[in-house]
């Protein structure tokens, strides 16, 4: 196997353990708020925590893996989320899971930018909506077995069995990273590259780069009001356990996984911009639609159609931005590409708890994912015209 095969995988490896304890907290988080006594609105700022740091670390994580290396902050951020996962196991109260959170994030914010910038690093653009869609099928992966095992393992052996195991898996993925990973040839170059091209005005003047954030803010929005409040929802209309609900979660993932290289490398045959907009209408529909399941059986069909259309729409998005750079620049820095959809992502992952969960409070589930659902057609002429002057992958010159 090349290098850049293994490199491929561990990255893969190391989202998908974050996405994995990102899982265990689903079913087991909600319930436990329940023994803490949180409303729907503590437990939404629980989840927001992590996404919060999240935004507020992500570019600049970025800069620093173009400026000081890739490889060593990988490794920090795979330390900090061994930590912070066997930190969950004392938490007994509403800040101290807040906290925890926090801090998780600070870790995530490493660990999810470095990967796909090594990723742009090795993959020219004709190749590298394929590759990150197999490195973001961690993603599903994690997503798919971390609700299943926190369900079964809060079930089986209580509170703190879930963040135990995944702290175990965190320790390997971790020595896989020491063991594969190297600094790219090309960093020493990249240092020179951050200034001019790629300061903060020029991205911010990014048509294509700016409304491709855009999406990944709603796509995230949507999953931050998934994550906390469907549990829930699932528990109170059909007495669903924590491992029923895992499975639920587990039908979302699963879709996902199938969604993400294979509409990562169709974005890669043709263009980023028709499969993400045909996304974003789908993802719309899925969520105006998702309260008239009546069943179980019903709402992991609905959950699946979830999974696939949040993967259609969010799966060309890194290479996208990625594109939008090189495009302008060919010496553009990835890692800070990286950053701008990582910092997308936790700012609608941040916002979408705390707004899901207060309108939830006041109205239902249905009326938020309707105003959703309308919210997500609205943007679609702002991505068709701002993502206008986006070339194919394949007429971009690496």
């Amino acid at each position: 196997m090349s290098y850049r095969s293994k490199a491929l995988l561990v990255v893969a490896l190391t989202i998908f353990v974050d996405s994995f304890i990102g899982g265990v907290v689903v079913p087991v988080l909600p319930l436990y708020a329940d023994t803490l006594d949180l409303s729907s609105f503590q437990l939404g700022a629980i989840f927001a925590a992590y996404s919060a740091v999240f935004l507020f670390l992500s570019i600049p994580m970025g800069v620093l893996s173009d400026r000081f290396g890739r490889r060593n902050i990988m490794i920090l951020g795979m330390v900090g989320l061994t930590i912070t996962t066997v930190a969950f196991t004392f938490a007994k109260s509403f800040i101290m899971l807040v906290l925890i959170r926090l801090l998780q994030g600070i870790a995530a914010s490493a660990t999810w930018m470095v990967g796909p910038a090594l990723i742009a690093d090795m993959y020219p653009p004709k190749e590298r909506g394929g590759k990150m869609g197999l490195a973001m099928a961690g993603n599903s992966f994690g997503f798919l077995f971390g609700p299943v095992a926190g369900g079964i393992l809060y079930d089986w052996g209580g509170y703190a069995a879930p963040f135990l195991l995944s702290a175990l898996i965190t320790v390997l993925v971790l020595i896989a990273t020491v063991i594969v990973i190297k600094e790219p040839e090309e960093r020493a170059v990249a240092e020179e590259k951050v200034s001019g091209e790629g300061s903060l005005a020029v991205l911010l003047g990014n048509k294509v780069l700016l409304v491709g954030c855009g999406v990944m803010l709603l796509a995230s929005m949507g999953l931050g009001f998934i994550d906390p409040l469907l549990p829930g929802y699932f528990n109170h209309k059909f007495g669903a356990s924590s491992t029923t609900i895992g499975w639920l979660f587990a039908a979302m993932a699963i879709a996902s996984l199938i969604a993400q290289p294979v509409f990562g490398r169709l974005s890669d045959a043709v263009g980023r911009v028709f499969p993400i907009a045909t996304g974003i209408v789908a993802m719309a529909l899925a969520f105006a639609l998702f309260s008239e399941a009546g069943t179980i059986a019903m709402s992991m069909v609905a959950m699946a159609v979830l999974g696939l259309t949040h993967g259609l729409t969010t799966a060309p998005i890194p290479a996208m931005l990625a594109d939008a750079m090189l495009q302008k620049n060919r010496n553009a820095s990835y890692g800070t590409a990286i950053g701008f959809n990582n910092t997308a992502f936790s700012i609608g992952y941040t916002v979408g708890p705390l707004i899901g969960g207060a309108i939830v409070d006041i109205w239902s589930l249905k009326s938020l994912f309707i105003a959703f659902a309308v919210v997500m057609f609205c943007y679609l002429p702002v991505l068709l015209v701002g993502a206008k002057g986006l070339r194919r992958p394949s007429a971009i010159k690496a």
